[in-house]
């Protein structure tokens, strides 16, 4: 594979007006997120194991989506959770701030 030198990287800054309907999305993306870290801590799941990602999907996408959670986003709902308990040294040191929203 050969690698572009012509490629441009930017960043771009936007300034997006709050509404209800964002800070309800917002609350609900976090409950839900809490929750699959709970359910995460709760079943020791190993996230080193092969399957991970299709053991969680199973259990957890339609509970995911009762959270009023398009399909996307609660698929990157558990994939964020995962890397949360992956990367923490301990799941006892797994902390969310309480006052997201």
């Amino acid at each position: 594979m050969t690698r572009r030198n012509n490629a441009i990287r930017a960043t771009v800054s936007m300034n997006i007006a709050i509404s209800e309907s964002l800070l309800v999305f917002s609350k609900n993306y976090l409950e839900a997120l809490r929750y699959v870290l709970y359910w995460l801590k709760e079943k020791r799941i190993n996230p080193n194991k092969r399957n991970v990602i299709s053991i969680i999907h199973k259990e957890l996408y339609c509970i995911l989506r009762s959270f009023n959670l398009p399909s996307k986003i609660a698929e990157d709902c558990y994939r964020n959770a995962l890397s949360i308990y992956s990367n923490s040294p301990t799941s006892s040191n797994i902390r969310l701030k309480k006052n997201f929203v």
